[in-house]
């Protein structure tokens, strides 16, 4: 399902359901989509592409700013070009284009407190990224292009006083602005949906591995133990303050491309499994 080119008309429409521009197929099943296409605060929109198969029998859909294409081993590709978006290059405050992946998950799959693993595994490579910014005007505060993974835990406990809080549990991993992956987890918080992000260390997921080889790398992680730990993390900044494990769950997910600078790059991903375990 194919979103509009401006989140807020999703929130004033009443939701994705009412709001989706198309739905892109890449084969003859005729089944209702598991998954959301964002393509948020671009100048292009896929609605009403013509698919193409191309040599090689990956079935593409493609316009002058971005081209999404699944080939017969079912790698998604995620393509985006932010030369054709910008005309000078972002300045703080302003949006950026968006290319992303997402799906929510069914209410009773992922509570927290019924868990005793939550096994979250993907393969992911880097195709390209093409530094497109004028000498002198690339800012890494403002600009990068970069693939964020990123599950929604959130308090879905409609008795709870904390219900409908949420926090982002991100796994980060392709960064022009750092080469090499991190160590360490971080919190911050989004401006944009004013929750916190609690990312893990890359390295624990992906381990010692640099995206700029453009090879496929494979990550394969227990994520429950990162969730409690984001959880335990944020209670100290007042976010889930009356909330048990039995409160939460992962209500969904998403992936691909944020490029808030002037870059053509692509990613491919596959293999993407999420399994709950159960006590």
């Amino acid at each position: 399902m194919l979103s509009p080119l401006d989140p807020d008309s999703v929130r004033k429409g009443g939701g994705f359901a009412r709001t989706f521009r198309d739905t892109l197929r890449f084969d003859k099943n005729t089944a209702a989509p598991a998954w959301r296409l964002h393509q948020w605060h671009s100048k292009y929109s896929l609605e009403k592409t013509v698919p193409a198969t191309d040599a090689d029998g990956n079935v593409v859909y493609e316009n002058e700013g971005k081209k999404v294409s699944v080939s017969r081993d079912n790698a998604l590709l995620l393509e985006i070009k932010t030369s054709r978006e910008w005309d000078s290059p972002r300045g703080k405050g302003e949006h950026w284009p968006h290319l992303l992946i997402a799906q929510d998950f069914p209410k009773k799959f992922t509570v927290i407190g019924e868990l005793e693993k939550l096994l979250f595994t993907v393969e992911v490579k880097l195709e390209k990224c093409e530094n497109k910014m004028e000498e002198g005007t690339f800012n890494p505060r403002l600009h990068t292009a970069h693939t964020p993974l990123y599950f929604v835990v959130r308090n879905d406990n409609k008795q709870s006083a904390d219900y409908g809080q949420k926090i982002w549990l991100g796994i980060h991993s392709f960064d022009y602005r750092y080469p090499e992956l991190k160590h360490q987890d971080n919190l911050r918080k989004d401006k944009g949906t004013s929750s916190y992000m609690y990312n893990i260390p890359p390295k624990d997921f992906w381990g010692d591995v640099s995206f700029n080889d453009h090879q496929w790398h494979r990550g394969n992680v227990d994520l429950l133990p990162y969730i409690i730990q984001a959880v335990e993390t944020v209670q100290k900044k007042d976010i889930f303050k009356n909330s048990t494990l039995d409160d939460l769950r992962v209500t969904g997910m998403n992936f691909g491309w944020e490029v808030p600078g002037i870059f053509d790059a692509a990613v491919r991903i596959k293999n993407l499994s999420l399994r709950a375990v159960y006590k």
